[in-house]
């Protein structure tokens, strides 16, 4: 194969990977941004603006994946949750590791107040030069919620089921068979609130 020819071929092929990149971007509910860092000779990273990021993540701040380029955290968010943020990629690159799965707290333009599993890990050049954060943000609002209400109804069996059924157990077992009756189903019912509580984990 000749140089044009494997030319070309490296091109059709990086232009396929743009044209899947762009339509994942486009259509991935996750909230995903590139944020650009630069070091100095002490090693230290200024910078932080975003250079591509997904159609959800500019929805949500009222942008597009065009407009919402060269905007920061402190553009977008409002400040603690800003300086939470540029303190972890700040982390992220210093320590050349990723942070996952971890759980934050975000405000939308709108208001609207989300509860994400925040994944970042450096960018790095093949040349070993960090040059900035890859950010992945999944909302898990919902799935924290149903969290919550399973621990709301754990403890409302333990305190309005669990709590009166014990001493009556404990006293018609010794006067009666109704003791025999009740033990099955506190057994079974503390079986439950188990499986519940293991579910949350």
């Amino acid at each position: 194969m000749g140089i044009v020819a494997r030319k070309e071929k490296s091109m059709g092929r990086s232009m396929q990977e743009v044209l899947i990149f762009n339509a994942f971007m486009q259509h991935t509910s996750d909230s995903i941004v590139i944020k650009e860092y630069f070091a100095n000779e002490r090693g230290e990273f200024t910078g932080g603006k975003i250079i591509c990021a997904s159609a959800t993540k500019a929805r949500h701040y009222g942008l597009n994946m065009d407009s919402i380029r060269g905007y920061t955290d402190f553009d977008l968010l409002p400040h603690d949750q800003a300086e939470k943020a540029l303190q972890d990629d700040l982390w992220v690159m210093k320590h050349r590791k990723p942070i996952e799965d971890q759980r934050e707290t975000i405000t939308h333009k709108n208001g609207e107040i989300v509860k994400v599993s925040v994944t970042k890990f450096p960018w790095v050049l093949p040349s070993g030069e960090i040059v900035g954060v890859m950010c992945i943000a999944r909302n898990v609002t919902i799935r924290e919620r149903a969290k919550q209400q399973a621990r709301d109804l754990m403890e409302f069996m333990k305190r309005e089921v669990l709590k009166p059924l014990l001493p009556l157990y404990h006293a018609s077992s010794k006067t009666s068979m109704s003791g025999n009756v009740l033990q099955p189903i506190i057994v079974r019912l503390i079986r439950k609130l188990a499986e519940t509580k293991d579910l949350q984990a």
